[in-house]
């Protein structure tokens, strides 16, 4: 399925391009948007695509790990060049905060899909700011000598205590305006729940309508690491408490 469907679509993808790369000379203005407009929506197909196919391998536990070492400070400036570019455009202060304890460190895990979940969590984030910031912490998870958290805080649009609820399910956003107004699947966190658990790992969510989210991602140091310790309920109350108190300054 993944070739059957992704060999059309991106020969459709080569061809609008082409189109629009070389249409001043043989296209009027009208024709060049059009290729333009079938250029976007091929490429949010063939993002839709890849979605489905990964969430299907992880559901039929087809999804291959390929762990190795994987040092934090790499993977920081990585995300970094990634997402500053984006942050820039939207007028908002991205920061990777790579704690003291963790400098120099490395964790063993996949590479590829971790970096998946936080290029998922940035995305968002930075999808559903539009002015304030964005940060991504990466610190000892508390009282864990063995795993280690990646906290995501925005100051966004937030997600009411029922939607933090459906989330994570697939296909599934806050309501129908944010699909609306930001587009997007509703793949993307689902998807990234079920990287967590394979990873060893878990994400969950603490957020305040109209004041941002904390999206907490943990995963073991190693493979000989023990299950996560998750947060305690007391303490995701607080870090929502927390969001609500800095809106208020």
């Amino acid at each position: 399925m993944s070739h059957e469907l992704r060999t059309p679509l991106n020969s459709i993808l080569l061809l609008s391009r082409l189109m629009v790369e070389n249409g001043d000379d043989n296209l009027n203005e009208d024709q060049v948007e059009s290729a333009r407009v079938i250029q976007s929506s091929g490429s949010s197909l063939l993002s839709l695509i890849d979605e489905i196919l990964d969430l299907s391998k992880i559901e039929a536990g087809k999804m291959e790990l390929e762990l190795g070492s994987v040092p934090l400070s790499v993977l920081k400036n990585d995300l970094q060049n990634l997402f500053s570019p984006v942050a820039r455009e939207k007028g908002l202060d991205f920061t990777i905060d790579l704690y003291p304890d963790e400098a120099g460190k490395d964790i063993f895990t996949d590479k590829l899909r971790l970096e998946q979940v936080l290029r998922n969590l940035l995305s968002n984030a930075l999808k559903f700011t539009t002015q304030g910031s964005v940060t991504l912490k990466i610190k000892p998870a508390a009282n864990d000598a063995d795993h280690v958290q990646f906290l995501v805080e925005d100051t966004g649009i937030g997600i009411s205590a029922e939607n933090q609820k459906i989330i994570f399910e697939a296909f599934q956003q806050a309501d129908g305006s944010t699909r609306r107004k930001f587009g997007g699947t509703g793949l993307g966190l689902s998807i990234s729940r079920e990287l967590a658990r394979l990873l060893g790992g878990e994400i969950t969510v603490a957020s305040a309508l109209g004041t941002g989210s904390a999206f907490s991602f943990i995963i073991p140091r190693s493979k000989n690491a023990t299950g996560v310790k998750s947060l305690p309920e007391n303490k995701t109350e607080t870090v929502a408490a927390n969001l609500v108190e800095d809106a208020r300054r």
